[in-house]
């Protein structure tokens, strides 16, 4: 359901459908596709560019419907990117799993 962001090296070469987005953002598919018209999201490969899935979080939080979404994604969008200073969050740590 939810989207990894990865290096922009490897999101430079990803694409996200439309659905996934909207789902991982709160949005509707035509929300989605609004965006998309707006020039605040990128096409790739047929779908949405993951890097301006990346710079939609930071630049334009306001088409977020954030406080109306679940702490777990609301959470999943602080570690993707988006700002909010009222939700600490703590990236999680791989410390230890690849030893």
């Amino acid at each position: 359901m939810r989207v990894n962001i990865r290096s922009a090296e490897d999101s430079e070469r990803t694409a996200l459908s439309v659905t996934q987005v909207a789902t991982d953002l709160g949005l509707s598919r035509a929300s989605v596709y609004r965006l998309l018209k707006r020039g605040a999201l990128r096409r790739f490969k047929g779908g949405v560019a993951e890097t301006s899935f990346s710079d939609l979080l930071r630049e334009h939080p306001e088409v977020i419907p954030y406080s109306r979404l679940p702490r777990d994604q609301r959470e999943w969008l602080v570690l993707n990117g988006y700002s909010d200073p009222s939700l600490s969050v703590k990236r999680p740590s791989v410390k230890g799993i690849l030893d």
